[in-house]
């Protein structure tokens, strides 16, 4: 069973306001005291911990505030083309990538999900919506989950849908955030080679990736130059935006769904062809994607030798590589 903390009128005050201006109906109504589920010290911990808030929503409000909202400084509250009010923020803190699963139970509503700088520079930016469900339940469509990035603050957004007469869904709700691991691309590369005199001569070099992946070709400790692509080859048979882009949003869906034959097939392209790769060097290809977790493929080249293809996974920011399976978005 999985751990669930509930965080219930758990407040952090994002910017000092006038008495008047913090009134709220209830914790989170104002997004600028919203409910609390992680900080820099505290960040949002990683599935199988389930952190959650609660809520009774029926008289809360929609904000009008230009300073943080722009333009008309109106709150979202319009997502594809279903208008929702009455709602409730909480914010938190992340220390790595993964994808965010958020529920909310309780009445027919809308979950945002929206990016701030830090807490002494609120104004949200950017996010996803998803009003995809009918009934008491909504989420994201978890083969389609939003992505956080590491260091980064993030604002979730509840609110009740507008029915056909004009009335916004309220009540008692229930809002659980659990951060999952990012998804693994699946990439691959092949090498085939003659020896030759001071090292080997390339006659094949194949890699790649699913379609928008970054394949990078070249060597370490002696050069031999580089090759960068981006694979190509189309992963879906059809549209996958699930979830339309919160009002003034601008983020897409990137995902690729997990488990997908189709999305893990991988484009390969011939490279480095006819190259000599000298003795002591370090064949090298990364296969990496925006906030998931990477592949490399590297071999060594000894006594005109090629050695036997070595696999590591790569973390999202590109900066560490572990054992296959030893990856987790930190």
């Amino acid at each position: 069973m999985k751990p669930i903390r509930f965080l219930v009128g758990a407040l952090v005050v994002l910017a000092l306001l006038p008495a008047t201006a913090m009134a709220q109906a209830g914790p989170g109504d104002n997004y600028l005291a919203p409910n609390f589920l992680g900080d820099e010290q505290n960040p949002l911990p990683l599935s199988p911990a389930v952190l959650g808030f609660s809520a009774d929503t029926t008289n809360y409000t929609t904000e009008t505030n230009p300073n943080l909202f722009g333009g008309n400084g109106q709150e979202f509250n319009q997502c594809g083309s279903s208008i929702y009010g009455k709602t409730v923020w909480g914010v938190f803190f992340t220390n790595r990538y993964g994808r965010l699963d958020i529920t909310a139970s309780g009445f027919d509503s809308v979950i945002g999900l929206a990016s701030f700088d830090s807490p002494s520079n609120p104004r949200p930016t950017g996010g996803l919506c998803s009003d995809r469900l009918f009934g008491t339940i909504e989420s994201f469509n978890p083969d389609f989950l939003p992505t956080v990035k590491k260091n980064h603050w993030y604002a979730i957004q509840v609110g009740g849908v507008q029915d056909a007469a004009g009335n916004i869904a309220g009540g008692p709700l229930t809002v659980y955030a659990e951060l999952l691991k990012p998804i693994a691309l699946q990439g691959d590369a092949g090498l085939t080679w003659l020896p030759g005199k001071k090292g080997v001569k390339v006659t094949l070099v194949r890699a790649g990736g699913p379609k928008g992946a970054k394949v990078k070709v070249t060597c370490q400790r002696k050069g031999c130059g580089s090759k960068s692509f981006t694979s190509k080859k189309p992963l879906l048979k059809q549209s996958f935006l699930k979830a339309s882009p919160l009002a003034k949003f601008k983020t897409n869906l990137k995902q690729q769904p997990a488990g997908d034959p189709e999305a893990q097939a991988a484009e390969t392209t011939n490279v480095f062809q006819g190259k000599t790769i000298p003795n002591g060097a370090r064949l090298v290809v990364t296969v990496q994607a925006t906030d998931q977790i990477g592949e490399m493929f590297y071999w060594d080249i000894k006594n005109n030798k090629a050695g036997t293809k070595h696999i590591l996974c790569i973390e999202p920011d590109g900066k560490q590589t572990n054992p296959v399976g030893k990856c987790d978005g930190k």
